[in-house]
């Protein structure tokens, strides 16, 4: 099946026979120039819903004029464009291997796949302006596997072979999105992942948005879904981080899934007979795609949150754990997985530990220097009796740390610390003993801030050498080597080898035949 690298459609192929049912007045994909936003779209007080079914079979949903056939003027523009495409470059692999400019990425409508990577989703967080969360993989359902994961849970996202006709159980899919949960449906081909990142984002009102996303949040709390879907793929700063490690051979073969998707349209609508059996039969032997979905706790209820369907599902209430709702959903799709010998991921969507651990360093300056201020009240020489130099304490302020000096007189001391000095109470020794054990905990808890921001700072630099494209130096270093002859005489050299190698093996086996 593979004819080259032109020929590796898309793994999330299997969205846009789904995707294209969301009807938000868009087309059947993006790639081309960005279609226009409806001025006044329903809002959530509307009485109409915009999806249609009848959106699966044409390329732009509400498009009337594809179903009464063109007029004379679009066939003219069709047969142009036609003759347009049947011409061919003088070397379409060496206009394929080109280098990609910044400039072409940006004005590029369509989406690319994302892979299931933690450190590529929390660059893209990073540059959404997502600040505080932490994207992590869950590598196993066992109690000790979950306890692993930074606290909070914010959400999941899950990665898993996508069915078109695949049915939930106990999930109640809400007739409508109840206004405090914040949904985009998916109308964009190859966006799963970025819509099931702000489906769950959107949703926890802790997390600091940064601008950008605060501002695109509140432009479409009044939308229904598919509208958000719809303003979410037309959004181009969304857009232009989502393809930040996009490469010409990624646009290239989305473009490319996308002709073949709309070649099937046409061959479809053309089609003066429909046979039943036959379009059953292509239906089987279409293959699946991977697709995100998001699992979110929103008001004391587990919400499955897919692009691809039109309502969010709820799942039920919870008291504690909510996780093992999630869980339980998530693990009749990997039994299914499972029979059918298909991989899947599932991702964390946490607190960011820089952030805790930014936030238990400064409560424990807290503590010390209350610890400091009893023990100089009750023995002034108290520092004799400790060999702990405090020089390597974080003073206020410490850039190193993030911590301001708003930051400090915003905290205070914790309910524990408070506890503990009571019972501490005039006992020099035993404030001894405490103000030791701070300054103990402070230092581990400077060494996991500097860790986890090293970990930042290398996801960072990963993310910058994924950015560049090394095919075309690959291509290029390839074809110098073909051009003087290397690569012949490697293969012939190759070729030689395993000649004699068969000639040996064929002589071995004569000599040790039966006379």
């Amino acid at each position: 099946m593979d004819d080259g690298p032109l020929a590796d459609v898309s793994a999330c192929s299997g969205e846009r026979r789904r995707s294209s049912r969301i009807q938000a007045s868009s087309s059947i994909g993006s790639n081309g120039p960005e279609p226009s936003i409806q001025t006044t779209p329903p809002t959530e007080s509307s009485e109409t819903a915009p999806v249609t079914k009848s959106a699966r079979s044409s390329p732009r949903a509400g498009s009337h004029a594809m179903d009464h056939g063109p007029t004379t003027a679009q066939r003219t523009g069709l047969r142009r464009r036609n003759e347009a495409s049947d011409f061919i470059a003088p070397d379409p692999i060496s206009e394929a291997m080109r280098p990609l400019t910044d400039e072409e990425r940006r004005n590029w409508a369509g989406w690319v796949e994302l892979e299931s990577d933690p450190a590529l989703f929390n660059f893209i967080l990073r540059e959404y302006g997502v600040k505080d969360v932490k994207v992590q993989e869950v590598l196993g359902f066992d109690d000790s596997l979950l306890a692993m994961l930074p606290k909070p849970v914010y959400g999941l996202i899950f990665l898993f072979k996508y069915r078109d006709e695949e049915e939930e159980e106990g999930t109640e899919e809400a007739p409508e999105c109840p206004k405090h949960v914040w949904f985009a449906n998916q109308t964009i081909t190859n966006a799963c992942a970025t819509v099931a990142l702000l489906n769950i984002v959107m949703n926890i009102p802790e997390i600091n948005l940064g601008d950008a996303l605060s501002t695109f949040k509140a432009e479409t709390r009044r939308l229904k879904p598919p509208y958000r879907g719809k303003k979410l793929g037309c959004d181009a700063f969304i857009r232009n981080i989502h393809n930040s490690f996009a490469r010409r051979m990624d646009m290239l073969n989305a473009d490319l899934a996308l002709s073949n998707e709309m070649g099937k349209w046409n061959k479809a609508k053309n089609s003066k007979r429909k046979n039943t059996k036959n379009s059953k039969k292509n239906k089987e032997e279409e293959d699946p795609g991977y697709h995100f979905i998001a699992y979110v706790p929103i008001n004391g209820v587990v919400w499955r949150l897919d692009g691809l369907r039109r309502q969010p599902g709820n799942l039920g209430e919870y008291r504690e754990d909510w996780m093992a709702v999630a869980l339980a959903n998530i693990n009749q799709h990997i039994y299914q997985s499972q029979q059918d010998g298909v991989q899947f991921s599932l991702l964390s969507l946490c607190k960011s530990p820089l952030r805790t651990d930014l936030e238990k360093l400064v409560e424990n300056m807290h503590s010390i220097a209350s610890v400091k201020e009893l023990l100089t009240s009750i023995q002034p020489d108290w520092q004799q009796f400790t060999e702990l130099d405090e020089s390597i304490l974080v003073k206020v302020p410490d850039s190193s740390f993030g911590i301001s000096q708003e930051l400090f007189d915003n905290s205070g001391l914790s309910e524990a610390t408070r506890q503990r000095l009571r019972e501490a109470g005039t006992d020099a020794s035993a404030l001894i003993d405490l103000y030791q054990e701070y300054v103990r905990d402070q230092i581990r808890l400077q060494t996991s801030y500097m860790d986890e921001a090293a970990l930042i700072e290398q996801e960072n630099e990963q993310a910058r050498r994924r950015k560049h494209d090394y095919t075309p130096i690959i291509y290029n270093s390839i074809k110098k080597l073909a051009e003087r002859g290397v690569l012949k005489r490697i293969i012939d050299e190759i070729r030689e080898n395993e000649a004699m190698r068969q000639r040996g093996g064929e002589a071995m086996g004569y000599f040790a035949s039966p006379c």
